[in-house]
């Protein structure tokens, strides 16, 4: 049994890894074997051997253990559709780069050159036997056939009489193969001779504009009913040698029907629909028998498994369902497996079902381990889409974040760990969030044009919502002294709020010109800012209501961002060329431009001595530069999506950000100040530095340090990002040694070392 595990943990080793081995084989040891499960027999055997490696650490997400069995790569555009071989020795997959590609499901290789289909993107794809494959693009009039053990690449075709077949397939018996269109019509050929025995130009049963469009078509395991669905939420059972109905349309669905699968006895049928659920009919009654939902956006592909009793669906929520299909079962359960960063399009199981291969557009395919009754790697409590906002307690012990998840959440400064056991809900997205500068209070605003005040301790609600805006609020902003609240809303105001009345301030509403984008109080709370979405910035008197002076024509873009210094003596903003300027408040003159980001900066703020000013952009990087002279002294490179919100903690010692890639990142801005990337003996100098190209991590020289697992690479921190908060986390840690470069044998200790 030890052996027989070894030899399998080897296979995995080799094949999830193959990537790197294949580029350079020094990282078998370098780079293959510190992401290895630290359970691997593979592990636990050689790494005792080895020394002055970079020990990687992972937290809620597996990549040789757990679900994940290995990651293909290959494809440079969204793959289409998956499939497995009759024997399961094989993967054929499709993809809008317009090339099919075959893989051996033990290795995780490509077995022949990618088959191209001109410049026609190639959406599904089937086995005709083991060694031939059945294809068609959304563009043409050919289906074409592909014979995979002749090396010339050559397919046969198969001519239709017009264009755009949404979805071709061939029958389990090898008997048909089908092609549906959008306008609703349906042929079947003989696939042995390419005769074509049944032609329906338009289906009768669907109405409506999309209602004739067919989605797509499955055959029974039989092959003698063909199942096809519509744009209407319904589904038509055919003969496949008459093309006669089979019953009456299957109706139960809400939105329109994307895609089909059989049982293995042709007894029950499974629908997936965009409107969030997965159907299962009777297929001799028509009879609705369950209705799985779970899946928060539409399901683009199902498979019921080979032995009938497990099911796995895909959607653009990014993950993939298992699920468990018993007879009288009430609730059905479902079991989420994370790991795709886009849409996943097609499921399929492996023929013994032990496996299942999934396609996405992050241009991946993922090969998961389907038993039902293996944990799964659970990721960590985190928001679970784009991090808006955040704000820092006036102590530095925790922070607030507010996400488009529509949570408000807050988060242990030292260790990154929640610290209310359920997060501050709203009803719709987070679109602004503040924090009382004592820490009492949050409040939030979302599209309704209320405002909501939270303890934020116990995250519950304090008093009556905040009405009186006439649209959305767009920005929040508490005073210095937690008395006052200013909003901006799209109605064009600025209103100041007494916290403990709920009733807006005399000199209430103060009038932009358009939409209010951002607001903020002056830290003597004299002064209220405001941008809006033509590029102006207003100031005003909290006592009187007054201007200072006319609107600052600012930019040509939307103000995204204003900070105050602490000394309320300048107020930084951005501007539509990715340049941060500061506003002198008492001239109305512009003192100092910082430049660097190439992209739209979305977020300021000025340290709280007022020396140092960072800045988040859509770059996604984060510039650290002096307040005083305008020099740029560090650039922070980590988050894989915009940085929409930073903030310096009040010590000064680290900045907190949040960004569009869901995550939340804490930085030591000492750290990043003084690492020097001359040093070409520090590992941590030379690990801030490296940037990351097709996987590998790439020092200043264009050395190889690294290669990193497709799904790691966007959890990576620098040695300056002292905590990433989100649902997974990779931590790589070199010690005072790391052997690398032409001295990387060095890493090799002997037999000796066990």
């Amino acid at each position: 049994m030890g052996l027989s595990q070894f030899f399998r943990d080897a296979r995995a080793f080799v094949a999830s890894s193959s990537e790197a081995i294949e580029r350079s084989a020094p990282h078998i040891y370098l780079s293959a074997l510190p992401f290895l499960a630290k359970d691997s027999l593979v592990y636990r055997r050689f790494s005792q051997r080895f020394a002055g490696l970079i020990s990687a650490d992972t937290f809620g997400i597996d990549h040789h253990g757990g679900r994940t069995i290995m990651t293909l790569t290959g494809h440079t555009d969204s793959i289409n559709s998956v499939t497995y071989s009759p024997d399961g020795r094989y993967i054929a997959s499709v993809s809008a780069d317009c090339t099919i590609r075959i893989w051996d499901t033990q290795s995780g290789e490509h077995t022949t050159f990618p088959l191209g289909s001109g410049n026609r993107s190639v959406h599904s794809i089937s086995f005709v036997s083991n060694h031939k494959v059945l294809a068609a693009g959304k563009e043409g009039r050919d289906i074409l056939v592909w014979d995979t053990s002749v090396s010339t690449g050559i397919p046969q075709r198969l001519h239709v009489p017009s264009d755009s077949a949404i979805c071709v397939l061939i029958s389990p018996n090898g008997v048909f193969i089908a092609a549906a269109w959008s306008d609703g019509t349906l042929r079947i050929w003989k696939a042995e001779t390419g005769e074509q025995v049944i032609s329906i130009e338009k289906d009768g049963n669907s109405s409506g504009e999309y209602g004739n469009r067919i989605n797509r078509a499955k055959f029974s395991p039989a092959g003698d009913i063909l199942a096809s669905c519509f744009g209407n939420g319904t589904v038509r059972l055919r003969r496949s040698e008459t093309g006669e109905p089979v019953g009456q349309p299957l109706v139960g669905h809400s939105a329109y029907i994307c895609c089909l699968s059989f049982s293995p006895d042709g007894e029950m049928l499974a629908s997936g629909s965009a409107d969030r659920t997965v159907r299962l009919w009777e297929t001799h009654t028509g009879k609705c028998i369950a209705t799985l939902r779970g899946h928060p956006s539409s399901i683009a592909s199902v498979q019921i498994s080979p032995n009938g009793k497990l099911l796995v669906s895909a959607s653009s929520d990014h993950n993939v369902r298992l699920w468990t299909v018993q007879e009288n079962q009430e609730k059905y359960s479902s079991l989420v497996l994370k790991g795709h960063s886009d849409s996943v399009y097609s499921v399929a199981f492996s023929p013994d079902g032990l496996y299942i291969a999934s396609a996405s557009v992050d241009k991946t395919i993922r090969i998961w381990d389907a038993s039902i009754g293996q944990t799964a790697t659970q990721p960590l409590q985190a928001h679970d889409d784009k991090v808006y906002t955040l704000a820092i307690l006036a102590d530095g012990d925790f922070f607030i974040s507010g996400s488009v998840d529509g949570s408000v959440r807050s988060w242990n400064a030292q260790t990154g760990e929640p610290m209310l056991p359920q997060p501050i809900c709203r009803t719709g997205p987070v679109r602004c969030m503040a924090i009382s500068a004592n820490g009492h209070l949050v409040a939030s605003a979302s599209g309704d044009g209320t405002v909501s005040i939270w303890n934020a301790h116990t995250g519950d609600l304090v008093g009556d919502l905040i009405h009186g805006n006439e649209s959305e609020v767009d920005a929040v902003q508490f005073s210095s002294d937690s008395r006052w609240l200013v909003s901006g809303s799209s109605d064009e105001t600025v209103r100041i709020w007494d916290i403990s009345t709920r009733q807006p301030s005399s000199i209430s509403p103060l009038w932009c010109g358009t939409y209010v984008s951002v607001v903020t109080f002056s830290p003597d709370r004299q002064l209220v800012a405001a941008g809006d979405c033509n590029g102006f910035i207003y100031l005003w008197n909290t006592g009187s209501g007054q201007r200072l002076r006319e609107p600052f024509d600012a930019s040509f873009g939307p103000i995204m961002s204003i900070s105050f210094s602490p000394a309320g003596t300048y107020l930084a903003y951005d501007t539509s060329e990715g340049i941060v300027r500061l506003l002198d408040t008492t001239t109305g003159q512009y003192v100092l431009s910082l430049e660097g980001h190439y992209n739209d900066i979305c977020t300021i703020a000025f340290s709280s001595d007022g020396q140092l000013i960072c800045a988040g952009s859509d770059d996604p990087a984060i510039y650290i530069w002096s307040a005083v002279t305008g020099e740029r002294l560090v650039i922070l490179h980590g988050h894989r999506a915009s940085v929409m919100s930073v903030a310096f903690t009040p010590d000064m010692q680290s900045i907190v950000s949040g960004s569009a890639d869901s995550t939340i990142r804490v930085w030591n801005v000492q750290a990043a100040l003084t690492q020097s990337s001359d040093r070409d003996d520090d590992p941590s100098a030379i690990m801030e530095h490296a940037g990351l190209e097709d996987g590998w991590l790439v020092g200043q020289s264009e050395e190889l340090l690294l290669w990193v697992p497709v799904e790691y690479r966007a959890f990576l921190s620098t040695p300056s990002c002292t905590m990433i908060i989100g649902q997974h986390r990779i931590v790589l840690t070199t010690g005072d040694t790391w052997h690398r470069g032409e001295n990387w044998a060095a890493c090799y200790c002997g037999a000796s070392a066990e």
